[in-house]
């Protein structure tokens, strides 16, 4: 079996594996589910409400390393979870007029789960990502400020950079693979884990 045919199978298993964990999609609107609603339900058979709600309280517990900072709770209703990631989206884009660069942005976001008995409510994430930049020198105008930009999904008049066009057109496809692969991955994980707890 030669190597072109290996990479070929393990890109499509890869592909298959993240389809199964799909949770939502990045469009120019944000996130959608699948039927395109702003929310998607996993069925959990046979779970009463207050198991799901504490298993995946526990799963956010032992995945982040501080989420009480972070958590808003309706005690056996709903959890909702805002969280800070620092670099955790790399992108590339051009950067005003000195070509292409890579860049990584932090990203804050939300995660909110609804329960009731055998169903658990994911609705769309929450986000906002955002670069800090130094100072440039140009010889025209001399020393820039420093500050935050932010990676609009819609790119504005007056923005530099953005994921979509106006018109709904992607421009950044490693900035819309990477958000859908970031938050399908960690819900895929918070589900996961919710399912592995033992409640003795």
């Amino acid at each position: 079996m030669n190597i072109k045919k290996i990479l070929s199978i393990a890109i499509f298993l890869l592909v298959t594996q993240l389809s199964f964990a799909q949770y939502f999609k990045l469009t120019p609107q944000g996130f959608v589910s699948n039927d395109n609603s702003d929310f998607t339900v996993v069925n959990v058979p046979n779970a009463k409400q207050k198991d799901l709600y504490k298993n995946v309280l526990n799963a956010i517990n032992l995945m982040y390393s501080n989420p009480q900072k972070g958590l808003n709770v309706v005690e056996g209703e709903s959890i909702s979870l805002t969280a800070y990631e620092e670099n955790a989206l790399p992108v590339r884009h051009s950067a005003g007029g000195f070509g292409k660069g890579n860049y990584k942005y932090d990203l804050s976001y939300t995660l909110s789960f609804l329960f009731k008995d055998g169903k658990i409510r994911i609705n769309t994430p929450v986000f906002e990502c955002r670069r800090w930049y130094e100072a440039t020198y140009k010889p025209t105008s001399g020393w820039g400020s420093s500050g935050w930009t932010t990676l609009k999904l819609v790119k504005g008049k007056n923005d530099r950079v953005a994921i979509y066009d106006k018109e709904g057109k992607l421009l950044l496809e490693d900035a819309s693979n990477g958000l859908n692969n970031h938050f399908n991955s960690v819900l895929k994980q918070i589900i996961d884990k919710s399912q592995k707890i033992n409640n003795w």
